[in-house]
């Protein structure tokens, strides 16, 4: 399990809110760091997370995010789309070299490439609606008192 703590700072229906955690030591070694939705003073990000417990805004709250999970998501994510790439890459290629469409097949190639890639980004995009956000969402779960971390 990945925790944080934070504090919510927002409510969004009866089981969803928004908490702004400091930004660790874990995030450091991670190599989105600087991709993640950052606060004002790039110190903080804003998370959402169910909320089961019934948190209100204001309370100091350790949420986790499953590692399953997380890795899961991040393959989707990054890797995807890298192989994505790759294939368009090579369709591209091969195309280029059986057929004489006038253009170099290394052009051909490239174009092929960022066209998958794009494709593969949409498709993420599309099929995220589908799944159930409750799945991937890290849980609120439990209420701090102020003085503990």
């Amino acid at each position: 399990m990945i925790e944080e703590v934070g504090t919510v700072v927002e409510l969004k229906g009866k089981r969803t809110a928004m908490v702004l955690c400091e930004k660790s030591s874990f995030c450091n070694s991670c190599a989105s760091s600087g991709a993640c939705n950052l606060g004002d003073d790039s110190r903080s990000r804003t998370v959402e997370a169910h909320n089961l417990i019934g948190a209100e805004v204001g309370d100091k709250v350790k949420v986790a995010a499953d590692t399953k999970t997380f890795l899961q998501s991040s393959f989707l994510l990054y890797i995807v789309p890298l192989v994505a790439l790759v294939i368009g890459a090579i369709v591209g290629s091969t195309l280029g070299v059986m057929f004489d469409f006038g253009i170099d097949p290394n052009l051909l190639s490239a174009i092929f490439g960022v066209f998958f890639l794009i494709g593969s980004f949409l498709v993420i995009r599309v099929g995220s609606n589908a799944l159930q956000a409750d799945q991937f969402m890290p849980k609120i779960i439990a209420v701090l008192q102020n003085d503990v971390e």
